[in-house]
């Protein structure tokens, strides 16, 4: 478990650092988006918290990076499809996050973020109920 967990906030300061990248160098973010990137500093600090919390509280701080990634995602998503900022055309907003490389990656690190976290967070329940059900002699019991 404890590997896991490392892996898991080396996702989650790994999307700091790739967040942290974008804020300093993506001058057209800060000149047509300053709420998408005062957003992306929430996400930053969210995503930093969450990977000390995962090394030192465990599973509630698990449970939390399972909702963070799925908002962030979300968040990210909703940007990519329909979250042009004002006087921006929304075909040319998608075009240049859709290029943009380091908003891929982030995306991508979401989804494995998520991932690795409802799994830390499903395996120990799933065996839980296995032993459980190989126990009583149920039928139903994964072996």
């Amino acid at each position: 478990m404890k590997i896991v967990r490392d892996i898991l906030s080396l996702a989650l300061v790994a999307s700091c650092l790739l967040g942290v990248q974008i804020l300093l160098n993506d001058r057209w973010l800060w000149s047509v988006a300053p709420s998408h990137a005062y957003g992306l500093i929430g996400f930053v600090t969210i995503d930093l918290l969450l990977a000390v919390a995962v090394l030192r509280m465990g599973s509630i701080a698990i449970m939390g990076t399972v909702l963070a990634s799925v908002i962030e995602f979300g968040a990210m998503l909703t940007d990519l499809v329909a979250g042009q900022p004002e006087g921006v055309q929304s075909v040319a907003f998608r075009a240049y996050l859709a290029s943009d490389m380091s908003f891929i990656v982030l995306l991508v690190i979401q989804v494995a973020i998520f991932t690795v976290a409802i799994g830390t967070v499903t395996v120990p329940i799933w065996h839980k109920h296995a032993h459980f059900a190989q126990s009583t002699g149920s039928s139903y019991a994964c072996r």
